[in-house]
């Protein structure tokens, strides 16, 4: 399966664009997308999917003809994903939440092949040091237990020399901009 992702910055050309030159199978969004960087998505005929950023407003990705998948999961072309939004509470704003909430949401959280979040999981390619990005202590361990085959976010910049490929059985994709993904069968 074909994934376009998108997460954190303006992609480099339009979406729209982006899905006519390399056909994905479907379009999934990870967060802090402007509006107008995202608004193409709402005229392609093909599966978007994803979660809002802690930089979003309410209801952004519907008005881009994304399906929300927050705690929620959806089937696309026989892969499962579920998502998570936000990230861990540093200041005012929607779709932040405490380590404390985090875990409660977490518990509605079913297992799926893809998990699909803006803000990494503890210890994944996140910054414990700094309030806006250190990872949900209880997404690692939802990882953990139902070892999902992928897992995509954003909201963080790794240190190339210490990222963060795979957490267990799980292979850990970060993405900024837009990227092509490749999920193996």
């Amino acid at each position: 399966m074909r994934i376009l992702a998108l997460a954190d910055e303006a992609p480099p050309k339009d979406p729209a664009e982006l899905v006519r030159l390399n056909a994905p199978d479907a379009v999934v969004t990870l967060g802090d997308l402007e509006p107008p960087w995202i608004a193409s998505l709402a005229g392609l005929e093909l599966p978007r999917i994803g979660v809002h950023g802690n930089h979003d407003g309410e209801r952004e990705l519907e008005a881009a003809g994304v399906r929300d998948v927050h705690l929620e999961r959806a089937e696309v072309d026989g892969w499962s994903f579920v998502g998570f939004e936000g990230c861990v509470r540093y200041g005012e704003g929607p779709h932040q939440y405490s380590q404390e909430d985090a875990a409660r949401m977490v518990e509605e959280l079913p297992a799926a092949d893809v998990l699909v979040c803006h803000c990494p999981p503890w210890g994944v390619n996140d910054e414990p040091d700094d309030p806006a990005h250190e990872g949900f202590r209880a997404l690692r361990e939802w990882v953990e237990r139902h070892e999902p085959r992928y897992l995509l976010h954003g909201h963080t910049t790794p240190d190339p020399r210490s990222r963060t490929w795979r957490l267990g059985r799980t292979e850990v994709l970060w993405v900024r901009g837009a990227a092509v993904l490749e999920f193996a069968g």
